[in-house]
């Protein structure tokens, strides 16, 4: 009995050699392309497809460091000012109750951002160590200690009007009269303002709104103390 074969001559079969190493190849370089690869650790953020997907350009996967996550917090144009790189300031969230970490300002955006007519700037916080658990997108609250007086005689800052420099005027009160009296102060909060000289521990001033208090600081003041 006999069999029919197709004969090859010796290039052919080189040929055909070459041909199933290229299949071979560019099959590899497909498998390949299906695995993806982060070039250094982190957690995925986001997936910009599902299995099947025909890629069309772009990121895919967004990856990022979670464990150098920093606060972006936002002041108003009259606070920006006060504000330089390297200031201490102390971060509070919301999600963890009685709980302070203390961080950095590390940037101060140079363009502002409107909104409703209200300008603000962006100010990034760098923490100094990140709590666990911290979250992309939690609300945090942000206060940055531009400067410090000790043992200081401050008012609520409605209480003072036209400041100029150091100097600022505030209403007096004293029975049924009031005088205008122009004080020196000191360092400014977007509460509280320090008056350095000018006013006496326990004088009474007028807020803005035209009424006067003796709980100082948290009921409104106006006893100087």
């Amino acid at each position: 009995m006999g069999s029919d074969r197709a004969l090859l001559t010796e290039a052919q079969a080189k040929a055909q050699v070459s041909q199933a190493k290229s299949a071979l190849a560019k099959a590899k370089e497909a498998l390949a392309g299906v695995t993806i690869k982060a070039p250094a650790d982190g957690t995925v953020l986001s997936v910009a497809g599902t299995v099947g997907t025909r890629y069309t350009g772009g990121a895919f996967l967004t990856l990022g460091d979670l464990g150098d996550l920093q606060v972006k917090a936002m002041f108003t144009e009259s606070d920006i000012r006060f504000l330089k790189v390297g200031q201490r300031a102390e971060v509070t969230f919301p999600a963890r109750p009685g709980a302070t970490y203390s961080g950095t300002v590390a940037h101060i955006d140079p363009t502002a951002t409107t909104s409703d007519r209200l300008v603000r700037y962006g100010v990034t916080i760098a923490l100094d160590d990140r709590p666990d658990g911290l979250l992309l997108g939690q609300t945090a609250t942000v206060r940055v200690t531009t400067a410090e007086a000790e043992n200081a005689l401050y008012l609520p800052s409605q209480a003072v009007r036209k400041v100029t420099g150091d100097r600022a005027q505030v209403t007096v009160v004293n029975g049924e009269h009031r005088a205008t009296r122009t004080v020196v102060i000191g360092v400014r909060g977007d509460r509280y303002v320090q008056i350095v000289s000018g006013l006496a521990e326990g004088e009474r001033v007028l807020l803005s709104e035209g009424t006067t208090s003796g709980g100082f600081p948290d009921e409104g003041f106006p006893g100087a103390g």
